[in-house]
């Protein structure tokens, strides 16, 4: 980049861009044709320069009105940096209307600065304690923006016009003439810089304390007006008429010789042309002189001779060799001399100057030459001292920038040497000041100025108004703007008319009469109208007929009973009454008054659905915690731990119906907490909830589930409960992985299968380890087709999975309460389903069932179908399953749909399906007998007990009542199935008592061996027998009970020791040791009696053996 530069008088020294005084205005009219980025507000008037690398306006010329931009574009902002001088008004300063920034680019669709910066701090347009500010600019685009003032503020544009110039800046190789003018500004700028206003201008491409170079056209350094950086001019020898100490003139010509012969001096002066106050670039003397003539005279000539003027008064070199002790070179040999002048006035006024005098030589040509020199100097000492200015020492470096990023800070101090003596004191600032920018800052968003307010919203009474505002979008991950970008006021523009309002209607009042038909009345008021609006319409008032139904009868209302330790008050016929479940419980008891067939009022039994227990509800209120968690995103910890809290809690089975609603909800609950991705449940959870499952379908819950029953069909939750954990666990499983979990109630099987299957999948499969009896023994089948949901066609989709899930329940059946007075659930119910759910099955399911009753007729497939409304047996359907019957103790359902399946079948007249039937025949005759004989026995040994009393027959009538008891409970257990407590109580009592009688055979045997070895002598020997018949036996039941906690002790079917779980060994174990000392007894009393001379049994050893066998 070149510029044109001129010199200007006087300073020759350093170029100055004259052109910019005149060409800068027609510049700037030139770029007013330029649109500029004038930003989001829409300026009246804008000024873009462009390819200006000099110039200046005035404010008055280019913000004529408001608003208005001036924009200054940076040609290459890598290549160019941009100086701004602004001269700030001396008056009126209107505050905060001048806004000046630097940017990036600016976008037009969006209306947005890109990476801006302000310069509002650097410049202070109204800050007058520094009449200049300073600025550097790196970026694309400068702009000022000159906005309205502020409201109250009224000022002329006039009163606060400024000046503003500009130079854009190479920053390689700059021109002289840019940096002569922008090393003036920085001088300026440090020079005005104070800690709280520092010099804007950061860093200068120029070195501005450096000499300056040779104005010499010839120098290889300077073409064509242009200094040329980093560049050596070549250095011309020149003869003695060369330039030298630049400040001299040239030498004039040598002047005539002094003398013709006998030799003279010739002389030659030139001059300053520097001003006074440069006077130092002369150096050397004003005149000097060199011999000449020097031969010899051939007659009388006069001579003279003059001293050589030296430049005293700018330096006194000549006057230093004088103080040497050296004479001037120049002197002139003569017979006879002048005599000296007188000593001129001292050099200086102050301080140590010098006084000389000088003399001309007079002699003829034949005479001797004057010898000595012409001129003479002397110090001369002044009294007065002088005085000692003050002097600036050396800058200190420049400070470190005092911020990491954006505009900081750098400083830099001088010290100044004090003057003496009167002197001045130093000339200058002491500390310099000046802006920084190390690195770019974030720069976050910045709102622009608001709009005007818009029009009112309404057209009377009170509206909102709006303005908007636009942000300047955030450079260098700056955050956005902060705060609202719509501003709303109210404004009021006169009452507006305003119709009466109903307010709400006030609740009924009770009714005026119970019953027989009453009246019921509810008001409103009106609001208003206010400003000449309308009355409300319609009437403030409301009454309509209550209680209509006649009186009941006092025979039609229930009495205050007291049942179940509750008291419920008199209740019409028709009427539910309610009260507060027991203190274990949360909820509410319901009881219903109901007609009977004569129209007499009578009392249902109360039903608990809405009670449940708090153990369930706490665990109901974690499960609900965690599934809001669940939801949320949640990883939710303590989940495995809320499920073993629900399988211990329900495996102590449910005191209310709606508990079993409370663990249904749990589990469903808990089924979608796995169905989540956060969570994935483990083997132990999965156990634990099919256990849970398991729990609920307990015979002691068969009461609770026909309760729940009356609210509607609550099975099927169950069912669809199932059917999504098979759904969520077929997720989590892997290909050709298996589960299966088996139960006290159910098994559960899962597998997951690609849709090009290889093999059918069969249940139950071979091989399963942990099966109880009652699935050991299951005759049930199921059976998967491998093409069940494959299509055959040859684009299909094969190469997916699919789950199979198969459940068998035990004794579902007898929840379902199916029996009607002719039909019966001949068989277990079992489940099918297959996620995802197919629209349909390419190939039929096939189930085959065994028979639960012999002797029934007309099987029926049946499956849940909750879409059949038809059915007269409600949920349950006999579509779209056909029977096979296999023999008269199977049959078969194929079917070709996925669904839960069960077999119903007809009975015969003469069978009586009633489970709570007495014991069979032969079960009642022969422990009548046996009972009978028993207790005749006791009646004989009583009645001659005085003739027979002995230890032997104690120990005979405590076996026969052991005996007895046994018996008799048999028979009461028969019919006590259905009642969990008392049929655990008939098992233990039956555990007891068949113990008992085992261990009154042993007695007998140690009876009979202590008869044999003749040490039957102490009483303490009878309650040993005692403590051995009645003792161990309820040791052994004590122990049993308390390490099962009772599980075992009855079953749904009889009231004994269930045979599954190890607890029948709890009776077989101690038997077997009864039997094995037996044994060992008798045989160690036989051998006794044999080999023992002296006892009466070695005589009669047949009678013997037959009294000592037990």
């Amino acid at each position: 980049m070149t510029n044109i530069v001129s010199p200007i008088p006087g300073q020759a020294r350093w170029p100055f861009p004259r052109f910019l005084l005149y060409f800068a205005p027609l510049l700037l009219m030139e770029s007013w044709c330029h649109a500029a980025p004038s930003g989001p507000e829409s300026d009246f008037c804008s000024t873009l320069v462009q390819n200006r690398f000099f110039g200046f306006f005035l404010s008055s010329s280019v913000f004529p009105t408001v608003p208005c931009s001036w924009t200054l574009q940076n040609p290459d902002p890598r290549r160019y940096t941009i100086f701004i001088k602004v001269t700030k008004p001396t008056e009126n300063c209107v505050p905060s209307q001048l806004r000046t920034f630097q940017y990036d680019s600016f976008l037009e669709t969006t209306r947005t600065y890109l990476g801006m910066e302000s310069f509002d701090e650097v410049v202070r347009l109204c800050d007058t304690s520094a009449p200049v500010a300073f600025l550097e600019a790196g970026k694309q685009f400068v702009q000022m923006r000159k906005g309205p003032p502020r409201t109250g503020l009224t000022f002329k544009d006039a009163d606060m016009d400024f000046k503003t110039e500009y130079l854009v800046v190479g920053k390689r190789n700059p021109s002289m003439a840019a940096c002569q003018m922008l090393c003036q500004w920085l001088e300026d700028c440090l020079a005005s810089s104070t800690s709280n206003r520092p010099c804007g201008i950061m860093q200068t491409p120029c070195l501005c304390w450096e000499p300056p170079p040779q104005l010499s056209e010839g120098g290889s350094c300077y073409h064509n007006g242009v200094y040329l950086e980093n560049c050596l001019p070549s250095v011309k020898e020149s003869g003695k008429d060369a330039k030298i100490n630049g400040g001299w003139s040239t030498w004039r010509q040598w002047a005539q010789c002094s003398s013709e012969c006998g030799g003279g001096i010739q002389t030659r002066t030139r001059t300053c042309q520097s001003p006074p106050e440069e006077s130092y670039l002369c150096e050397g003397v004003v005149e000097e002189g060199r011999p000449c003539n020097t031969q010899i005279c051939t007659g009388r000539h006069l001579s003279r001779s003059q001293s050589l003027r030296s430049v005293d008064s700018r330096k006194r070199d000549d006057v230093d060799k004088t103080r040497s002790g050296q004479q001037s070179p120049q002197t002139v040999d003569s017979a006879s001399g002048e005599e000296w002048s007188a000593w001129s006035v001292c050099s200086l006024t102050c301080g140590e100057g010098w006084q000389s005098r000088t003399r001309f030589c007079v002699s003829s040509s034949y005479s001797t030459q004057c010898s000595g020199p012409l001129r003479e100097q002397r110090p001369c000492n002044n009294s007065a001292v002088c005085p000692v200015h003050g002097s600036w020492e050396e800058w200190t470096p420049w400070s470190l920038c005092s911020s990491t990023c954006g505009r900081g800070y750098r400083s830099r101090t001088r010290i100044c040497t004090p003057p003496q003596f009167g002197g001045d004191p130093c000339d200058g600032p002491e500390k310099q000041t000046k802006f920084c920018n190390i690195a770019v800052c974030p720069v976050d968003g910045v709102w622009n100025e608001w709009s005007s307010w818009g029009s009112c919203s309404a057209s009377c009474s009170n509206g909102t108004m709006q303005r908007t505002r636009e942000c300047n979008g955030p450079s260098y991950g700056g955050s956005e703007c902060r705060g609202e970008f719509l501003e709303t006021v109210d404004c009021f523009l006169g009452e507006c008319p305003v119709d009466g309002k109903w307010q709400p209607w006030s609740l009924w009042s009770g009714c005026s009469k119970t019953c027989g038909g009453g009246t019921q009345q509810r008001n409103r008021i009106c609001y208003g109208p206010f400003f000449g609006g309308q009355l409300c319409p319609g009437e403030r008032a409301e009454v309509h007929g209550c209680n209509e139904k006649r009186c009941p009868e006092p025979h039609e209302i229930c009495a205050e009973d007291n049942f179940s330790n509750v008291v419920w008050k008199m209740t019409p016929a028709g009427d539910t009454a309610a009260v507060r479940c027991p203190p274990n419980a949360m909820g509410l008891i319901l009881r219903r008054c109901t007609l009977d067939e004569e129209g007499i009022a009578y009392w249902e039994n109360p039903t608990y659905m809405k009670c449940v227990s708090n153990d369930y509800r706490s665990i109901q209120t974690l499960t609900r915690e965690h599934l809001s968690k669940a939801q949320r995103g949640l990883v939710g910890d303590g989940v495995s731990e809320v499920m073993t809290k629900l399988r211990v809690t329900s495996s102590d089975g449910t005191s209310y119906s709606g508990d079993l609603l409370a663990t249904v909800d749990v589990l469903k609950n808990m089924t979608e907490i796995f169905r989540r991705a956060y969570y994935s449940p483990s083997s132990a959870d999965m156990r634990n909830f099919v256990q849970s499952v398991s729990n609920l379908l307990m015979e002691e819950n068969r009461e609770r589930w026909e309760e729940a029953q009356l609210l509607g069909p609550n099975i099927k939750e169950l069912f669809r409960l199932v059917e999504d954990f098979v759904d969520v666990i077929g997720l989590r499983m892997k290909d050709f992985q298996d589960m299966y979990e088996v139960t006290d109630n159910l098994v559960l099987s899962i597998h997951k299968r690609p849709v090009v299957g290889h093999a059918d999948i069969s249940f139950p499969m071979k091989g399963w380890r942990g099966m109880v009896d009652w699935a050991r023994s299951s005759e049930d089948r199921v059976t998967i087709p491998k093409n069940i949901l494959s299509t055959g066609k040859p684009d299909s989709d094969d190469s997916s999975t699919f789950v199979t899930g198969i459940v068998l329940y035990r004794n579902l059946g007898s929840i379902l309460a199916l029996q009607r007075n002719s039909t019966v659930l001949n068989s277990k119910v079992l489940s099918v389903a297959i996620k995802p759910t197919p629209a349909s099955l390419s190939a039929p399911v096939v189930v085959e069932f065994s028979h639960l009753y012999n002797g029934t007729t007309n099987q029926t497939c049946i499956s849940w179908d909750e879409s059949d409304s038809s059915s007269l047996l409600g949920s349950w359907s006999a579509r779209g399953c056909k029977a096979v019957l296999v023999d008269s103790f199977r049959t078969k359902c194929v079917c070709d749909r996925l669904s839960t399946f069960a077999i119903l079948a007809r009975l015969n007249p003469e069978m009586n399906m009633d489970k709570t039937q007495l014991p069979s025949v032969t079960l009642i005759v022969g422990c009548g007998v046996s009972s009978l004989t028993l207790l005749l026995l006791i009646i004989i040994y009583v009645s001659v007990w005085r003739y027979i009393r002995s230890e032997r027959s104690v120990i005979l009538i405590n076996f026969c009542l052991s005996i007895i008891s046994s018996n008799a409970l048999i028979l009461i257990g028969q019919t006590q199935t259905r009642n969990k407590v008392l049929c655990t109580l008939i098992a233990a009592f039956l555990h007891f008592f068949f113990l008992s009688s085992f261990c009154w055979v042993l007695t007998e045997a140690w009876q009979s061996y202590m008869a044999v070895t003749g040490r039957l002598r102490n009483r303490i020997i009878r309650k040993r027998f005692l403590c051995l018949g009645w003792g161990l036996p309820a040791l052994v039941v004590a122990i049993s009970v308390g390490f099962t906690k009772a599980k075992g002790y009855g079953t749904p079917s009889y009231c004994w020791l269930s045979l599954e779980g190890g607890l029948l060994y709890a009776f077989v174990g101690p038997a077997a040791a009864v039997v094995l000392c037996l044994g060992c007894v008798w045989t160690v009393a036989i051998t006794i009696t044999m080999t023992n001379n002296n006892n009466p049994c070695h005589r009669h050893p047949t009678t013997c053996i037959l009294i000592a066998a037990p």
